[in-house]
């Protein structure tokens, strides 16, 4: 089963978090500081690695199907964002979803300081 870190409107309490179904939250946790994080038109948020430089960001940790996953997490996604591995604050892995790499057309507000999708949120 993989693990997924979720960061947005999937996490516990948000829009989109009936479309992790049942599964089990592994941990309350953070990405490792080597990420941007941007609000894309305030409809979703986007993690970007940048190695040095980054921060780390909030987000929950889930154990999925692979079901879960496939049919239902990733096709609701937006189309900003693809899947990716990114590097947790313990410094063990997990599949996320990611500012899609060409994503230059996408008008992206950088709230890497606030650390939190929730803390944006709050304070819009």
């Amino acid at each position: 089963m993989p693990r997924m870190f979720l960061n947005g409107t999937a996490m516990a309490g948000g829009a989109l978090h009936h479309l992790v179904g049942d599964a089990e939250l592994v941990a309350a946790t953070s990405t490792a500081e080597r990420y941007r994080f941007y609000s894309v038109e305030d409809q979703y948020p986007a993690l970007e690695d940048v190695g040095e430089g980054g921060a780390r960001v909030e987000g929950e940790l889930y154990e999925l199907s692979d079901h879960q996953l496939r049919e239902v997490l990733l096709p609701a996604e937006p189309a900003g964002l693809e899947l990716g591995v990114i590097e947790l604050a313990d410094g063990s892995g997990a599949v996320a979803m990611v500012l899609r790499r060409a994503h230059t057309e996408l008008p992206l507000k950088d709230i890497t300081e606030l650390g939190s999708w929730r803390t944006y949120q709050q304070q819009r």
